[in-house]
């Protein structure tokens, strides 16, 4: 029910970012609701993918940028919640692991700031909105 909003707000993003690229420093929209949508719920993966995909080509004209990580996700946090318990630390080395791309692609380290303290709220409010589903 939520990919959907979650996907036009990535477009929209990704919209902001083309439109306003050199300018300002701004965080990549995009990749911040990516990375919120799967760190809140592995299951996410399946309806993030194809717009991490789309984000990669976009903006890096390569899918090795999010996508990668993005499929890796799932399997790394299901091994270290088995092995360490769930928890927020692993987590948030994950969302650092997910931010890597836009150092290697080389965007301006303000970005990089800005795009952090974006996925922190929206994966706040993610992981919120599932604990009440479930």
């Amino acid at each position: 029910m939520i990919a959907l909003p979650l996907l036009l707000l990535a477009v929209a993003g990704m919209a902001l970012n083309l439109g306003f690229s050199q300018p300002l420093a701004q965080p990549d929209w995009a990749m911040a609701v990516f990375l919120a949508a799967v760190l809140a719920h592995r299951g996410a993966w399946l309806w993030v993918a194809p717009g991490a995909l789309a984000h990669d080509l976009i903006f890096y004209q390569s899918p090795w940028g999010l996508l990668p990580w993005v499929l890796a996700f799932p399997w790394l946090m299901a091994h270290l919640d088995f092995r360490l318990g769930p928890g927020l630390p692993q987590r948030v080395a994950l969302m650092l692991l997910g931010l890597m791309p836009a150092w290697w692609y080389g965007w301006q380290g303000m970005s990089w700031w800005f795009t952090m303290l974006c996925v922190i709220p929206l994966w706040y409010y993610l992981a919120e909105y599932y604990a009440r589903r479930a």
